[in-house]
């Protein structure tokens, strides 16, 4: 593909069962090197946590439930990083479900817990249950990749997009104007509630019309677009506030995070906002909020 400008290279395929879209400042003799590892390196996520995937590492996992299974260390970190997420959400973000073709033993497990021997890298998952990371292995992996391109490649400006999940870097070093990044319209296809102003940082925008393997919500949340520095942590808070609902999931947010701020589009189309006061005015661009939730006031 030809480079947009003549430092930026954009390519794009398709991994971890998403649109992955990198958009990068790099020269012409490291495209081909960079588009190669970050096609690997998805790729390999795929393999890894694809719950679609009959031989992935988190199916072998989930079929061996009830039995010691040796993971990698790969899935250790995310596990572990799955366990913190449930810990800080107060038990709502739940990585770890009964089967559904048990409902005796759904019904009568309040709390799942796996147990981790580190010593030998194994996991022993509770029988009849499995594992859902609901997307914390695509903000994960995101994550790690621009990670490693800005520590060991040293771009200068990136921008990483898989699905709703992305990341953005460089702009504030070099005094430049920031990414601007629109927020899909959920009620109409080729219609923008706004932008969101980013010189660096993630966001992660959930609509539950997409998700075709969620289940049913009586949530008055369709869609949240969460924005932060950290993306899983923005990921984990999208899908939160949309299965939550508003009054529930920001009393939870502004009690967990004072770094992400949110915009959630109700089930009777208006748009609340959750964040500080000043960031409403230099980070989400041409927005009609109807609700405002500032930090000091949610409880």
């Amino acid at each position: 593909m030809e480079p947009i400008t003549p430092s930026f290279h954009s390519f794009q395929f398709q991994a971890i069962e998403s649109n992955v879209e990198l958009l990068l400042s790099c020269e012409e003799k490291d495209y081909a090197p960079i588009k190669k590892l970050a096609t690997d390196w998805f790729h390999q996520t795929e393999k890894r946590f694809s719950r679609i995937l009959a031989d992935s590492e988190i199916s072998l996992l989930n079929t061996l439930a009830g039995e010691n299974c040796m993971v990698s260390n790969t899935m250790l970190e995310v596990l572990f990083l799955a366990e913190m997420y449930q810990a800080v959400t107060d038990g709502n973000y739940n990585p770890l479900l009964p089967n559904e073709t048990n409902e005796a033993f759904a019904a009568s497990t309040a709390a799942l817990e796996w147990e981790v021997d580190p010593s030998l890298k194994s996991i022993k998952l509770p029988i009849h249950s499995t594992i859902d990371l609901r997307g914390i292995d695509r903000s994960w992996s995101i994550k790690r990749l621009a990670e490693y391109i800005r520590r060991h490649m040293s771009l200068q400006q990136g921008l990483i997009l898989a699905g709703g999940d992305m990341t953005v870097w460089g702009r504030n070093e070099q005094k430049l104007d920031p990414w601007i990044i629109g927020i899909q319209n959920p009620w109409q296809a080729n219609a923008k509630l706004g932008a969101v102003a980013m010189p660096e940082g993630s966001l992660s925008t959930y609509n539950q019309f997409e998700d075709h393997h969620a289940a049913p919500s009586a949530s008055d949340v369709v869609q949240c677009t969460v924005a932060g520095q950290d993306l899983v942590e923005c990921q984990v808070w999208a899908r939160l506030l949309c299965r939550l609902g508003v009054a529930e999931g920001l009393a939870l947010m502004a009690k967990r995070t004072s770094v992400c701020e949110a915009v959630v589009v109700s089930a009777n189309q208006e748009l609340h906002y959750f964040g500080k006061e000043i960031s409403l005015r230099r980070r989400w661009l041409d927005m009609q909020i109807d609700h405002f939730h500032f930090h000091d006031l949610v409880s």
